[in-house]
């Protein structure tokens, strides 16, 4: 099929709407005018959903490719990881678990633990908690207290 024979096929449907057209009354030409701008709307609305699903097609499947990627990534991040802590034989420091309610007791002097809520100083019966399970309640405000280490003062008392 050749180029002019295209032209002149459009051409020639173009030329019999034009005579259609112009044979209508005003409010059928009115009304065609109406219909051919809901339709070209319509055609508008619809190619413009359609390329936006595909465009977020794309970009949800990119993204679960990226995450696919990147978890196998981990994978082998985790895995060579555990080996070498495995064969070098070094042991992994495990991390302290941060509770808001317990905060660090303070060694001040020998036997003296002071709360860091309130600065009343322990009980006997507190310090011995301490010691026996690394935590302890104070008596005066409530506040839970975790020993990290206990230390001797820097400088000597008399």
């Amino acid at each position: 099929m050749d180029w002019r024979d295209i032209i002149d096929n459009l051409t020639l449907w173009y030329n019999e709407f034009i005579n259609w057209y112009l044979v209508q009354p005003i409010y059928g030409q009115i009304l065609s005018i109406i219909g051919i701008i809901a339709i070209l709307t319509l055609i508008i609305t619809l190619v413009y959903y359609i390329i936006k699903g595909i465009a977020y097609l794309i970009y949800y499947i990119l993204k679960g490719i990226y995450y696919i990627l990147k978890g196998i990534g981990l994978l082998f991040y985790k895995l060579c990881k555990g080996f070498y802590d495995l064969i070098s034989g070094e042991k992994k420091l495990k991390k302290q678990t941060q509770n808001d309610n317990l905060q660090n007791a303070m060694s001040i002097r020998n036997n003296n633990l002071y709360c860091t809520e309130c600065g009343k100083r322990f009980t006997e019966k507190m310090i011995n908690q301490m010691l026996l399970r690394n935590i302890a309640y104070c008596v005066n405000c409530g506040k839970g207290l975790r020993l990290i280490k206990y230390q001797e003062p820097l400088i000597p008392t008399p």
